[in-house]
């Protein structure tokens, strides 16, 4: 019944081929493995049907030997006893003809498992990355792609073996199969040997619900894994400094908040993921100006008081694919707090300096009204730039506030004069005179004299006197010939 039976017909222990009949021979020859017989990509269709266990199971898979290879044909197995399987080949495969699960819920309806699975498997002949699936007790189902070549193993190689027989105990590989078979979705990235691999497990589920595989991606990101591995030191010296990094969507959502300077505000990083920075900032009204500005295409920096801290932000606006609208918004926020604290009191301290000069300088150049008009002004010491400005202002408005007609410039307390102090008091007699007052000097001693001459000074038409006591009586008795005119 066996040799007469017309569909190619075998038994298989596994997938190992221990009896065939004549049709099965005529189309696959002398094979010792029905894998052997069919692509890659479709190995994990039949191991899973191949089960003892299985009483009776239908499934797809494209043959790779053959007139007919490459296209997809239906199969049917069922348990010969003995933990032997018959297989039989049946046909041409019909696009509602049903898909193995775990599998099914990769396929489209409307089209036969194989022809999803050869795409992927074409995609992942080119790749650095593997593709793998399970069934729910962790038996491989499903290996393909070049990245199995970085744990010296072929596509297929390792299907039919289980994962927690595999991967090493407590590995990250065991783990994350064990969360994925419990309904979890896992993505993780690790070291796996000499490269670096980001891994994405999915759990697959029946029409109930019930987690009966999954299906998983790993990428080999070696050519990324030194920017990587920089980006996480930058981090985490980031997280060590008193700054903080987050970025938002246009609309204001958060999706990156760290930096060890949100803790200066009682925020732990991560914290304000997820949530509206428009929002929380509400009370804040530079914030929505300042993001104004941003959104609008602007790079910015602008200082901002939070509480008693002080942050200096500079806002990075990010555009779309086309460059034409900010769809996001990255700033460096820092806190500032101290060196602002420190500048207000530099700014204090130059200020009380500055008072203190203006104090000293009115000191050391008295301005005396001895009667009503007169003003005397003793110069003691060297008059730089600085004293000789502040002077000026100062006997200018008491000449004008005092309606002075005398201003007598002592130079009793001059040592010496340089060419800078004599400009300077021949500018403030001019000062004077243009205000309508008489401007004398006295007390002028000789080397200051000789200076003078030496020096140029127009002071001809300058009424000079001997000693401030002579200068006064001088314009006493002018006044009093003025009063006795009159």
């Amino acid at each position: 019944m066996f040799e007469g039976c017309p569909e190619p017909t075998a038994v298989v222990d596994g997938a190992s081929i221990i009896g065939h009949n004549a049709a099965f021979r005529s189309r696959f020859g002398e094979a010792s493995s029905l894998l052997a017989c069919l692509e890659p990509a479709d190995h994990a269709a039949a191991t899973s049907a191949l089960d003892p266990h299985t009483n009776h199971t239908t499934f797809i898979a494209r043959l790779a030997l053959g007139p007919a290879a490459g296209k997809p044909m239906r199969w049917t197995a069922w348990t010969a006893g003995d933990a032997l399987t018959c297989v039989r080949l049946d046909g041409p495969a019909a696009p509602s003809d049903p898909k193995l699960t775990p599998i099914v819920p990769l396929c489209d309806n409307n089209a036969p498992a194989p022809d999803t699975a050869w795409i992927l498997h074409e995609i992942y002949k080119h790749i650095d990355a593997i593709v793998f699936v399970m069934d729910k007790e962790g038996t491989i189902l499903l290996s393909e792609g070049n990245g199995l070549a970085h744990f010296g193993l072929k596509p297929g190689q390792v299907v039919g073996r289980n994962a927690f027989q595999i991967y090493a105990p407590n590995s990250s590989g065991q783990i994350n199969t064990r969360k994925a078979l419990n309904g979890e979705s896992v993505r993780a990235s690790a070291m796996e040997g000499t490269s670096y691999f980001v891994t994405w497990n999915e759990p697959i589920r029946d029409e109930a619900g019930d987690v009966n595989g999954l299906v998983g991606l790993a990428i080999c990101i070696d050519a990324n894994a030194k920017s990587m591995l920089e980006a996480k030191s930058l981090l985490g010296a980031i997280e060590q400094l008193p700054v903080s990094i987050w970025a938002m969507e246009r609309d204001g959502t958060c999706f990156l908040s760290t930096g060890n300077g949100l803790r200066d505000l009682g925020i732990e990083p991560g914290e304000l993921v997820g949530k509206n920075l428009f929002e929380i900032y509400a009370a804040q009204p530079a914030f929505a100006k300042d993001m104004a500005r941003v959104l609008a295409g602007e790079h910015l920096t602008s200082e901002a008081r939070i509480g008693d801290t002080y942050w200096r932000n500079h806002f990075v606006p990010a555009r779309n694919i086309l460059g034409d609208e900010v769809v996001r918004v990255y700033a460096v926020a820092e806190n500032v707090t101290e060196r602002t604290q420190n500048d207000r009191r530099l700014e204090e301290q130059l200020a009380l300096i500055q008072a203190q000069q203006k104090a000293i300088a009115g000191l050391s150049c008295p301005i005396i009204e001895v009667w009503q008009g007169v003003i005397v002004v003793p110069v003691i010491g060297n008059l730089d730039e600085h004293r000789a400005g502040i002077l000026l202002e100062q006997l200018l408005n008491e000449v004008v506030t005092r309606q002075a007609g005398s201003v007598i410039l002592d130079l009793t307390g001059v040592e010496g004069v340089e060419a800078a102090t004599a400009t300077h008091l021949f500018n403030i007699l001019r000062s004077v005179e243009l205000l309508g007052a008489r401007g004398l000097i006295s007390g002028i001693r000789p080397n200051v004299a000789k200076t003078m001459v030496e020096l140029d000074i127009p002071l001809s038409a300058r009424t000079t006197y001997p000693t401030l006591a002579e200068a006064l009586r001088r314009l006493i008795g002018v006044r009093r010939g003025a009063a006795a005119r009159s």
